[in-house]
């Protein structure tokens, strides 16, 4: 038994509870779901087995339990359906095959959302936030399910891009919020294209190492910041975060930002009293400006008291552009202090930490962030922050998508996580409680025997 556990605990071979949580939808998403059109019929959750498979599985029960909910709240818009997946295969071949051709894997803990054939497949595991040790931090079965009709239901998918090749840092959690929202993601490779893509809704510049190319005097070569350029003035959205230990070697970007009126600065911002606790003063707590924007996206991000938080913040700057029009949406509190690379106190006070440049003519907005930790993974997994919600903020002004935002996830016991049923963690337990002893028994007999015929 002591070994068996050691072996589940190590390898997340369970998902176990015994307490009672209250999964009851929360209805931030009623508006988003009253939008889509059900004239010709509404929104299908598949699961891949019986009902009552369903109900004993380690990891779908609180699925399950959602969906149930979903569909008695929104009952002309949402069914939920089962399909036993080893009695009748034929009926989940269409949903095996994407639209471009890619093939999807599908097995009984499976997720099925379909509107009107177009549908999205859900692993178990997509229902719940992780940690790094695949540990269980909580359960948003809510807000994916919302995500996934919202999806489903979208007549187009803008595309995502974020640049390569400048040692770009992509954080899981700002990827699963971009799918969330609507998002296809790509990569672009700046060097290599002859301009952005069509089809972009947004280039993400996440938290480069190297330099980006940029173009001689007079010449007529298209660099990787030109291309970016001409895509700012045809109304395109450049959202960039940069690394404070990084931006002294990334001068021609930094020069490209300052055209547009945000400079950042070198050095990083501490704050003895405006930060988290046990973080020395560098994980800060923000607060937002008096703009109509910030405002704006501080209503959804700030619900419940939870406040927006950047680690390693570098000040930005802002500056005279002749082609664009720059704003403050986040600063550091007035208590702040600006350090040098050594170590050294600059000067005292409130910085500038997320701004945002709106071209002068077109549509076109650049975000800047001083810090590479606005969309962390541990900083939108946390309830206790409102990154997430003002991550999604952001989409829906800058990319008029709709997202499902202000959705509370649940907090659960540290559990870890896996495919098992009651049954079939059962029938390994028995397995193993064979397994073992018998393995030694006979480990013992061989031994015997040699020891016997020497």
């Amino acid at each position: 038994n002591t070994v068996l556990l050691a072996l589940a605990d190590q390898y997340a071979w369970y998902f176990y509870t015994t307490e009672q949580y209250d999964l009851t939808p929360s209805g931030e998403g009623d508006t988003l779901l009253s939008q889509i059109d059900t004239s010709e019929g509404g929104i299908k959750i598949l699961f891949c087995d019986t009902k009552t498979k369903i109900e004993e599985h380690s990891q779908l029960d609180f699925v399950h339990e959602t969906a149930v909910a979903l569909a008695e709240r929104h009952p002309d818009l949402i069914t939920v359906e089962y399909v036993n997946i080893w009695l009748e295969p034929a009926k989940l071949e269409s949903y095996r095959t994407s639209k471009d051709g890619n093939e999807i894997t599908i097995d009984s803990s499976s997720v099925i959302v379909d509107y009107r054939g177009e549908f999205l497949v859900n692993t178990a595991k997509s229902f719940y936030i992780l940690d790094e040790n695949n540990y269980v931090v909580s359960y948003n079965g809510e807000e994916t399910f919302i995500a996934s009709m919202l999806r489903v239901s979208a007549p187009e998918h803008p595309v995502a891009y974020f640049t390569a090749n400048h040692g770009e840092e992509v954080p899981e959690g700002l990827y699963r919020l971009l799918a969330f929202a609507g998002y296809n993601v790509n990569r672009l490779d700046l060097s290599t294209v002859r301009a952005v893509p069509e089809d972009a809704g947004m280039v993400i510049i996440s938290s480069p190492i190297y330099d980006f190319q940029k173009s001689a005097a007079g010449s007529s070569y298209v660099s990787e910041l030109k291309k970016l350029e001409n895509y700012l003035n045809a109304g395109g959205t450049v959202w960039a975060s940069l690394n404070p230990s990084y931006v002294g070697k990334l001068t021609r970007l930094c020069e490209f930002l300052a055209t547009y009126g945000l400079t950042p600065e070198e050095g990083t911002v501490v704050d003895a009293t405006g930060s988290l606790p046990g973080s020395g003063g560098y994980s800060l707590i923000l607060d937002y400006t008096e703009s109509e924007l910030a405002q704006r996206l501080s209503t959804f991000a700030s619900k419940n008291g939870r406040r927006t938080v950047l680690s390693q913040v570098m000040p930005i700057s802002l500056g005279e552009s002749a082609v664009a029009t720059p704003e403050v949406l986040l600063t550091t509190r007035p208590t702040s202090v600006l350090l040098s690379s050594d170590g050294k106190e600059i000067e005292s006070g409130a910085k500038n930490a997320v701004a945002v440049s709106h071209m002068n003519e077109g549509d076109g907005k650049l975000l800047l962030i001083g810090s590479a930790y606005l969309a962390a993974t541990d900083a939108v997994n946390s309830a206790n922050y409102g990154n997430r919600d003002l991550v999604y903020a952001l989409f829906s002004e800058f990319g008029e998508t709709r997202v499902p935002i202000g959705i509370p996830s649940v907090a659960v016991d540290r559990t870890a996580l896996e495919n098992l049923t009651t049954g079939e963690a059962n029938a390994f337990a028995w397995l193993a409680a064979a397994l073992f002893p018998g393995a030694i028994l006979i480990g013992g007999l061989i031994y015997c025997r040699r020891r016997k015929n020497h």
